[in-house]
């Protein structure tokens, strides 16, 4: 099949007030995409809605805290309201989680899961009629080189990653009988709030991390995967480098992050 045609195309993009998903969404607007953004801090929506009246496109901002399942629903039901059908789910809202496991509480585990695993699983499940009667439609799951490979301090992040790429994988044969593809994206190093918040405990290692690449780049890169169909992409170098060598070294790469445990 040719590529997917994005301009005019109607979707949903969490997690769309700053980083990958704000980028993501400045680019379809610049498409004239047909859009539900949600976020949780309003006046950020709120810009991209000036934004899109700028550019012919059309934005339905929803002012929600995706761990909340009935926040879940409004965003479905405004997608359904306004658009009828989806041709795209970008499911991007997401949460770090930075600490040694031992300082690390179990309720904090709840949190991270509920937003970056329960929160997308169950937005998929909600709007999967919705891209049945879409254009050519897809599913972007936005993951991590760590849900590839785990490392120190970020234990609980890293299980949430592993469960989205799992799930993704899983769901890919199951929805290409109605023509739904699934792309999984998993950035490396890149500028955006991730991981802002405080630390649970003590002074992060001095990791010999790369330079980080813009939100802007990755959100490029995740259009042109979406147009071609792609099923994954890991759009940093470093990132790539670190994919292959925890699988084909994977002692190596033990050894390696022991030194930053």
């Amino acid at each position: 099949m040719g590529r997917r045609v994005l301009i005019g195309s109607r979707g949903i993009i969490t997690g769309a007030s700053s980083g990958i998903g704000r980028s993501l969404a400045e680019l379809m607007i610049r498409k004239q995409g047909r859009l539900v953004l949600a976020a949780r801090r309003s006046e950020r929506l709120h810009e991209l809605t000036t934004l899109a009246a700028r550019h012919g496109a059309e934005v339905i901002p929803v002012s929600v805290d995706l761990t909340n399942p009935e926040a879940r629903s409004k965003l479905v039901a405004a997608a359904r309201e306004h658009f009828g059908a989806l041709d795209f789910l970008v499911n991007n809202a997401g949460m770090g989680a930075l600490g040694r496991f031992e300082d690390m509480p179990p309720d904090r585990l709840r949190e991270v899961m509920e937003l970056n695993f329960f929160a997308p699983v169950e937005l998929t499940y909600a709007v999967l009629p919705l891209l049945k009667s879409g254009n050519r439609p897809i599913l972007v799951n936005i993951s991590s080189i760590l849900g590839h490979r785990g490392i120190p301090w970020r234990s609980y992040y890293c299980a949430s990653k592993f469960a989205i790429q799992g799930f993704s994988e899983a769901i890919r044969a199951e929805l290409s009988r109605y023509g739904i593809d699934v792309l999984v994206v998993s950035p490396g190093r890149t500028k955006t709030e991730l991981f802002d918040g405080p630390l649970e405990r003590g002074i992060e290692p001095a990791w010999p991390e790369p330079t980080p690449v813009s939100a802007k780049y990755v959100a490029a890169k995740i259009f042109s995967a979406m147009r071609q169909g792609k099923s994954e992409i890991i759009p940093h170098v470093w990132g790539k480098g670190m994919v292959f060598l925890s699988r084909c070294f994977p002692r190596f790469m033990d050894w390696f992050l022991r030194r930053y445990a």
